[in-house]
């Protein structure tokens, strides 16, 4: 049978203002208010759609009186700033846009999650999106950003990969591992065979930030699936997001872990898909808890653990060693892990994102002061910039073999030092929140 997802409780439209500037944060998960996980799709030549998720009990609801129901509000808010557009004849850029959008309801008892579907124009182009989910009632934004390619026929946004199962986007381009996974391809996508590579994930862990090492590209196998992109039918047992999927096709296959690409016919750029564990970007797995300690287990505790006859009583041996009492040990683990997460929502590639560069030096040195980006890579800055004592990462980004969203860190025999204090630290039970 195939079934719409309906997400209920939108109010409001989209109104575009002209605006003037925007605004980026750095790096940051475990200490926002709320966690947005978002899903962005050019459905249309002249128009996008964003989806957004939200866990509904961080959400703070208020209610107007003793007998009113309690409810959430919430602003999503769009700076829509292009980057290229079509020569128009009279040489002015496009303007910068607003659109905000309000979401408010009852909380679902029965629902976990919250999820809301909100279109927007897009003019041809390509433009860089500032995104703002607000908690109103909390007065609390969550700010990141994302590139959209409103230009491109073959842009990769213009599919959107989803949970045939359960109806949902793949929230920040991940889906479930074990299961299903479908792909919706506009009509003029879908005239010839797609194929399909599957590249497993990656088991190996960055090198310390004082030592040299050659890093071996990452590449996918040769395709071993082709497909015809199909219409879904009531037969097909789907569940497709919400939206009108008229004349739309889908693709589907089993998703197993890794990283999935399907590249369309005549060589446009592929669609990339990951499969990660259902609780991505959360450390539930007792192995992986384990495999995640290696920054700052001495290579005998790492091995007694991984090969332990009890690994959880292995780990939290490993873990008590380091707090006075037990409350400081799981204050220490929670930091920890945090930061793991933390590097696993914003460094994510054909890896994980705690085992990438960035991901090693976020979890041991934590936020940094100060992040710069530019157009070929980040330099993360702990201490006042400009101060010699401060401590500088430079993080450049690297086109190696297929793999995305890969920065390598500029290694530097000066930071054994720093390095070496900080797992110290660590294993003093004296690492403060940053």
């Amino acid at each position: 049978m195939l079934v719409l997802l309906g997400l209920g409780g939108l109010t409001g439209c989209s109104t575009p203002e002209r605006l003037g500037s925007n605004a980026q944060k750095p790096y940051q998960w475990e200490s926002l208010s709320h966690h947005p996980q978002l899903a962005w799709h050019r459905h249309r030549a002249d128009s996008a759609t964003l989806f957004v998720r939200l866990p509904a009990h961080e959400l703070l609801h208020l209610r107007e009186g003793l007998d009113a129901p309690f409810r959430y509000s919430i602003e999503v808010e769009l700076i829509v700033d292009p980057l290229e557009w079509p020569e128009t004849g009279t040489g002015e850029a496009p303007p910068t846009l607003l659109h905000r959008f309000r979401w408010e309801g009852m909380p679902d008892p029965e629902a976990d999650d919250l999820i809301a579907r909100f279109s927007f124009p897009l003019a041809t182009g390509r433009f860089r999106i500032v995104h703002t989910v607000r908690d109103l009632h909390r007065g609390a934004d969550v700010t990141g950003s994302t590139l959209m390619d409103g230009w491109s026929p073959d842009a990769p946004a213009r599919t959107l990969a989803f949970d045939p199962t359960t109806g949902a986007p793949a929230w920040d381009h991940v889906l479930p591992s074990g299961r299903r996974m479908g792909l919706l391809v506009p009509a003029d996508l879908a005239t010839g065979f797609w194929e399909h590579g599957h590249l497993a994930p990656v088991d190996s862990f960055p090198s310390a930030p004082f030592l040299d090492r050659s890093v071996a590209e990452l590449l996918f196998p040769e395709e071993t699936d082709r497909q015809l992109p199909l219409t879904p039918t009531d037969g097909d047992d789907l569940r497709l997001p919400e939206g009108n999927w008229d004349d739309w096709r889908v693709l589907t296959w089993a998703g197993g872990p890794g990283i999935h690409r399907w590249a369309p016919p005549g060589g446009p750029r592929p669609v990339l898909v990951s499969g990660r564990r259902p609780h991505f970007p959360v450390m539930r797995d007792l192995d992986e808890m384990i495999r995640a300690t290696r920054y700052i287990a001495k290579r005998d505790e790492y091995q007694t653990m991984r090969t332990a006859r009890d690994p959880k009583r292995a780990l939290d041996e490993f873990w008590l060693q380091f707090g006075e009492d037990p409350e400081e040990a799981r204050q220490l683990i929670a930091t920890y892990y945090g930061r793991v997460r933390e590097a696993n929502v914003h460094f994510s590639g054909l890896k994980e994102g705690w085992c990438t560069d960035r991901g090693m030096v976020h979890i041991i040195f934590g936020h940094a002061d100060r992040v710069r980006r530019d157009r070929i890579g980040e330099t993360w800055i702990y201490g006042d910039e400009g101060d010699v004592n401060a401590l500088v990462f430079r993080f450049s980004r690297r086109e190696r073999g297929d793999d995305f969203n890969a920065f390598d860190l500029e290694r530097y025999p000066g930071f054994r030092s720093p390095w070496e204090a900080m797992v110290g630290s660590w294993r003093r039970g004296k690492v403060r929140k940053r």
